[in-house]
């Protein structure tokens, strides 16, 4: 559901952007609307917007080189932005990100610390993300020593 949200955008931002010349009237009424449409059930849609976040970073996720990960983590963020449930998004994201780390399945250091810069700056969870951030690089600090003295 989330890559067909993703899908649809896209194709509302080339009609804008073709048709209305980048009109900031159409770009403001797109945005309320996804707004709208996006929020109408309350916590569902920060729920899928994490999953589908922890599907993509997952170790076995080979679909996509790290420059197009890179693209679909910026446009998944302008999703994240008309969300109002990002509380919900928090601690989903928090829950996943952890299993991920902790478990050995993230599949790269980079996308994580890629996906938790743009969240201290996509939201107010700059404490949140700090600490985070640091249990990040101690979980791959941590797996870097065991495997040297192995």
């Amino acid at each position: 559901m989330v890559q067909e949200l993703l899908d649809f955008k896209d194709k509302i931002d080339f009609i804008i952007e073709t048709s209305f010349l980048k009109n900031e009237k159409f770009i403001v009424a797109m945005k309320e609307a996804f707004e709208t449409f996006i929020n109408k059930r309350p916590n569902k849609p920060a729920e899928l917007l994490a999953k589908y976040v922890d599907s993509k970073l997952r170790a076995g996720n080979k679909e996509a080189t790290d420059e197009e990960l890179e693209e679909l983590l910026d446009k998944i963020m302008i999703l994240f932005r008309f969300i109002y449930g990002k509380d919900i998004f928090e601690a989903f994201y928090k829950k996943d990100l952890a299993k991920r780390l902790l478990l050995g399945k993230s599949a790269s250091i980079d996308a994580e610390k890629s996906m938790l810069f743009k969240l201290k700056q996509g939201m107010c969870l700059a404490p949140y993300i700090s600490w985070f951030s640091h249990f990040v690089v101690s979980v791959f600090y941590e797996s870097w020593w065991r495997t040297v003295t192995s």
